[in-house]
């Protein structure tokens, strides 16, 4: 009893920083709605997901093994190597994009983007070393000062853009404002970590490496096609739809999507740790897995009814009358917001059983399913079609993806 009890107090510690972060983004969009245009939100979402993505391929995935190694040495070392992947990739990145970042530009049909481009190697600098820091915390369940970071973030984020969007209503400081809040949240992780005896012999490090090479081999194009699913309504709505429409989508996730994925995934590195040690111990993880189920699915139900019918209501008292589509939006979504906050953090429980390739087949049916859905929306000229079958298709496959969960943790 004590154990579960300790483990239902460290989902709630990082269930509460997660709350809390929202909070300080919803309070902080209330201003950056009428400082800035959908347009303008627009650019900033295809930035970041375009970062996002990049920064999925530049680790590797091998900090999600970050956890897995028994001894703290063999794991600080994962850790420091793969931030050496992450720094190389980045370098080649920048040869690579620099000379064509006009090119890009065109490409993506916005020729003001170009000074975010010189930015993109400095954020994925920034957001993948967060992610490898942050696994280490997780092992030693250090969860307070990860949600403490995730607080100070967000509101550093938000200052930024705002007395930034007063001074001046460039969209510019939307990437100062990321670049800054993700540099302090990284930073004060790295100050978080004890340090470790670092192994120079290739050997050792490539043992290392290989032991764990299922990430690399697996779980990277699976988390890769994951993010860019995520991402690909962003991509595809701007080319059919423009910017405007990715602005209202890009609130929407603001102020809905971005909280149950920062709770989902705060819930999830709780659960890996968890999970991982009643596997070794029992050779099953399925008490973990019902309890954490019911805890999300409880806590999702109320507010999908309430925003159900009030959405678009709430959307444009808040933010403006010209924001209720983002409101529409919302409505649309709720039910795969509702499964994807319940299923997604308990995910790690295939990789625990050595299922990465279930995730991986899953990951692509999910891609396929979505964009056929957002194609259907193109065809018939109606960004409103395109994001309710998105949210069908995606609801579909998080039913799918459950029993697969559910029978990986029995």
């Amino acid at each position: 009893m004590i154990k579960i009890s300790e483990y239902v107090k460290n989902i709630l510690t990082m269930m509460t920083g997660a709350f809390i972060s929202q909070l300080i983004l919803i309070a902080g969009s209330l201003a950056i709605t009428r400082i800035y245009t959908p347009e303008d939100l627009g650019i900033i979402a295809l930035f970041l997901s375009i970062a996002n993505i990049l920064t999925v391929i530049s680790t590797v995935q091998y900090q999600h093994a970050v956890i897995l190694p028994k001894n703290n040495n063999d794991a600080y070392n994962l850790a420091f190597y793969t931030c050496v992947i992450v720094i190389v990739f980045c370098v080649i990145l920048t040869i690579i994009i620099y000379p064509l970042i006009d090119k890009i530009s065109i490409f993506f049909g916005q020729s003001e983007f170009e000074l975010w481009l010189y930015w993109l190697p400095p954020m994925i600098i920034l957001n993948a070393f967060f992610y490898i820091f942050r696994s280490w915390l997780i092992r030693v369940k250090n969860f307070k000062q990860i949600t403490s970071a995730t607080i100070f973030k967000s509101l550093i984020l938000n200052l930024v853009i705002i007395s930034g969007g007063i001074y001046s209503k460039d969209p510019i400081y939307f990437l100062i404002g990321n670049l800054l809040a993700q540099l302090f949240e990284t930073f004060f992780l790295f100050g978080k970590i004890k340090r470790q005896k670092i192994i120079s012999n290739t050997k050792v490090v490539n043992k290392i490496l290989s032991r764990y090479s299922n990430f690399p081999k697996y779980q990277l194009p699976s988390a890769l096609v994951n993010n860019y699913t995520s991402q690909n309504p962003i991509i595809l709505l701007n080319f059919f739809f423009g910017t405007s429409t990715i602005g209202y989508f890009a609130l929407t996730r603001r102020v809905l999507a971005l909280p149950i994925k920062l709770i989902a995934n705060t819930t999830k590195e709780v659960y890996k740790q968890k999970a991982s040690e009643e596997f070794n111990r029992f050779g099953n993880c399925k008490k973990s897995f019902n309890q954490t189920f019911k805890l999300l699915f409880i806590s999702s139900f109320v507010p999908l009814i309430i925003l159900f019918f009030l959405s678009p209501f709430i959307f444009s008292f808040l933010f403006g009358p010209e924001w209720e589509k983002s409101g529409i939006y919302a409505r649309y979504l709720l039910i795969m917001f509702c499964l994807q906050f319940s299923v997604s953090p308990l995910s790690y429980t295939l990789f625990i059983r050595d299922r990465q390739k279930y995730d991986l087949y899953w990951q692509i049916g999910l891609l396929v399913l979505t964009t056929t859905g957002i194609l259907i929306g193109a065809y018939y000229n109606s960004a409103d079609i395109a994001i309710i079958c998105f949210s069908v298709a995606y609801s579909l496959m998080y039913l799918i993806y459950l029993k697969l969960i559910y029978d990986a943790s029995r």
